[in-house]
């Protein structure tokens, strides 16, 4: 490696190093002026240069999140916008950025009829609304773990989210040049989708434009869990293999090389618009111009440098690219195979080793980044992206632009791509289905704490220097696997309540991994909508929140999956949860397969071992014991048909009440089962639960109530509340506090901390 190269090596890590050290406290700074004079004092230059960037790039990190501040307040406001980015129309939600008085707002619309959706189609970017709303600060995460919304709004410098009551367009327009190529690209993707087959559309879209909002959910998680999913967006490898065939036309063509190179200098940046600006593209894009001026200049620019060129100049545009998951996966796997693919590419002529070496180092060099945001990584993606990464370059690629230009200039020539391309996207596709029934396709790790994270980073470097130095890689995975798996290991137990609006779900974990839990899944009423309104992916409170909550604890699978009645608050996310999470066994009460919602659930899981149970069924793990008290008889499902479970855990008393009211409270009092100290309040807190003489009875230290923030019920009724004060018991809930924790041997902890 060059002095120069190391400097810009240096260079980059010396970034890196700023941003954590800003993360962490401002206070940081100190430290590092300190180590900054002792490297001066003992002359180490290497030191001193590292020091000094790190000093640098910290202190202009800290201005730019210094000055990402709003000067507006929450409220009603009523006020003309400019729409500026992300104008999504899907069923009756209308989505889009705009500007107000220079700040980035988040807009969001509830549609009220069709005809107002085709008039909000026509939109474009630059043009003005008069839009009367709310303005509401984005919440913080109500479950750990969860996605951070909020985050994400602000490193976009958006500070609030504009609930439009009422919108309509002023018919003025302020379009830039970048309004103008949204607008291009916008119109692009509209014709696209509704010209071209709707098989494969949403490929061309995501091939060329970046864009895989079209991509049907199936299919993108069908690609997720085998580990090919990277392919539906715009990659490096893309970029360069466009920028090869632009550079063979303009040679053909009888274009001088100079030329070429300038021109595809030039128009780089306006294909990294037009994808949307996404990380990868603009590392590919910032790395291409690097090696090309260092062709037409007199020095000598190698990929190392480019690299680091292009990761300094994307963090001096956008110092929070640093967060964005492209950026930190695409620089991962680059800066792995520049520095040390090409060392072990060496070792073989063989060109599938080869590719089967370089999916190996895309995959290791991306799996803390994959397991702190995604909660896992796929173990056959390594060999697939063999088979796929092939198709989609060399063949699908190809075809979408064919498709693009077939589609702009000479319409009746489509049909021959469109056939080619429709069989190569179904036996993609249905390979992708076929492979879904291989076990152990993907590995779940959990999130993994900030130190096994740094740890995770450590034996990356490790093993990538020793399979550089011995050529050996399965001795050297083993640290890294025995990581993950100590990593996703509950060491000391807890106790979820899973925010999930109104409705339940709650998580037990016993522990060393030794039981795992759920009591209800939580859901929502589902209402019959005119076709026209139909969103494309509903949200699920089962994909969208349970799922993933699982998933950031590192399970996989569940022991046993309760569900206590058969309302839609308490399990409409069951299907989804049982499609993405492995239930050993689902248990309910007898009766509660009578209602519709849980004849639908079972006939979606055949697969899935079933319980029927009453009052007396019971299970104990170690020191934890489990005991259903009610219902005695065979019911409908109803509330109160509930199974309520006595259970000890931590050596503390629980009682888990589901959803009933006072006349099964009134059949339990003489079970001396039900004092406990801590409940689950029944019902959300309604006034039709929770009498004094149960509460009485249960002499609960704590109760824990799960409702929505804001619920149109009205939960918890001051009823409810002023009987558990009166029983000075300490109240928790959902809806203040977000996901209520339990971990065995320290206590409680909240979501909105």
């Amino acid at each position: 490696m060059s002095v120069i190269e190391r400097l810009f090596l240096t260079a980059t890590i010396a970034i890196i190093s700023a941003v954590i050290c800003t993360i962490i406290s401002t206070k940081t700074f100190l430290l590092l002026g300190i180590l900054l004079t002792l490297a001066l004092l003992f002359k180490r230059s290497n030191l001193v240069v590292f020091f000094s960037i790190t000093l640098a790039a910290g202190g202009f990190f800290w201005l730019s999140d210094n000055q990402n501040q709003s000067v507006l307040e929450s409220g009603e406001l009523e006020a003309i916008a400019i729409l500026n980015d992300g104008i999504t129309i899907d069923g009756d939600a209308f989505r889009a950025q705009v500007i107000y008085r220079g700040e980035r707002l988040q807009l969001s619309y509830k549609i009220p009829n069709e005809k107002e959706q085709q008039q909000l189609k026509q939109l474009k970017y630059g043009d003005q609304l008069q839009i009367n709303g709310v303005l509401e600060a984005p919440e913080k995460n109500r479950n750990k773990d969860q996605f951070n919304y909020q985050a994400f709004l602000y490193h976009k410098k958006v500070h609030w989210l504009w609930k439009a009551n009422s919108l309509k367009s002023t018919q003025i327009s302020n379009k830039s040049l970048l309004h103008t190529l949204k607008n291009f690209r916008k119109s692009q993707l509209e014709n696209i989708d509704t010209t071209l087959d709707n098989k494969i559309a949403p490929y061309v879209a995501s091939l060329i434009y970046g864009d895989r909002s079209y991509v049907d959910a199936t299919v993108y998680d069908n690609y997720q869990r085998l580990g090919v999913v990277h392919l539906l967006a715009i990659s490096g490898l893309h970029v360069n293999l466009i920028v090869s065939g632009f550079l063979l036309l303009l040679r053909r063509l009888g274009f001088q090389i100079e030329k070429t190179a300038i021109t595809i200098m030039c128009l780089l940046p306006l294909y990294c618009l037009m994808t949307g600006g996404n990380a990868p593209v603009v590392r590919a894009a910032v790395m291409t111009i690097c090696l090309m001026l260092g062709n037409l200049l007199p020095i000598r620019i190698t990929s190392l440098q480019a690299l680091c060129c292009s990761f300094m100049l994307v963090f001096l545009f956008s110092p929070y690219c640093v967060f964005e998951i492209g950026f930190q996966l695409s620089y991962a796997v680059s800066f792995a195979i520049i520095l040390s693919g090409r060392k072990i590419m060496r070792r073989t002529s063989s060109n599938l080793l080869n590719s089967l070496y370089v999916s190996l180092i895309s995959t290791i060099s991306g799996i803390a980044v994959m397991s702190y945001h995604f909660y896992e990584f796929s173990i056959v993606g390594v060999f697939l992206n063999i088979i796929y990464v092939p198709l989609f370059t060399f063949i699908l690629l190809p075809l979408s632009f064919l498709l693009l230009f077939c589609l702009n200039v000479i319409p009746i020539l489509l049909v021959v791509p469109t056939a080619i391309m429709k069989i190569a996207v179904t036996v993609s596709e249905t390979f992708a289905v076929m492979l879904q029934s291989i076990p152990f396709t993907t590995w779940v790790t959990g999130r993994p704490s900030n130190v096994f994270v740094i740890l995770l980073v450590i034996l990356t470097f490790f093993f990538f220097y020793q399979w550089e130095k011995t050529g050996k890689v399965c001795r050297y995975l083993i640290p890294i696997a025995l990581c993950l798996f100590i990593s996703s290991v509950n060491w000391t137990g807890k106790v979820s309540l899973i925010d999930v609006g109104q409705g339940d779900s709650i998580l037990i974990q016993l522990p060393r991994n030794k039981g795992n839990y759920v009591i209800d899944v939580g859901g929502q009423m589902a209402f019959e909508k005119e076709k026209w309104a139909e969103r494309k992916e509903p949200f699920s409170i089962g994909k969208n929140i349970v799922v993933p909550v699982l998933k950031s604890r590192g399970i996989s699978k569940v022991d046993k999956l309760i569900v206590t009645h058969s309302d839609a608050d308490h399990m409409e996310g069951l299907i989804d949860v049982g499609h993405m999470i492995r239930i050993k066994e689902l248990i309910y009460a007898d009766g509660g397969e009578t209602k519709s919602i849980m004849k639908k659930a079972l006939q979606a899981l055949p697969e899935t071992p079933t319980r029927k149970v009453l009052a007396g069924y019971n299970w104990r793990i170690g020191e934890s014991t489990f005991q259903v008290i009610s219902p005695k008889i065979r019911g409908e499902g109803g509330n109160n048909d509930s199974i309520v479970i006595a259970a000890t855990l931590d050596n503390r008393k629980w009682l888990f009440t589901g959803d009933i009211e006072a006349e099964t409270e009134q059949a339990l009092l003489d079970n001396p089962l039900i004092k406990a100290d801590i409940l689950k309040v029944g019902h959300h807190g309604s006034k039709t639960s929770t009498t004094p003489a149960f509460i009485d009875k249960v002499k609960p230290d704590i109760a824990i109530i799960s409702c929505g923030l804001g619920n149109r019920f009205g939960h918890p009724r001051e009823e409810t509340l002023t009987t558990l004060e009166d029983a000075q018991a300490t109240i928790y809930r959902t809806d203040l506090q977000g996901e209520v924790r339990y971990t065995f041997s320290e206590g409680f902890s909240f979501g909105l901390e």
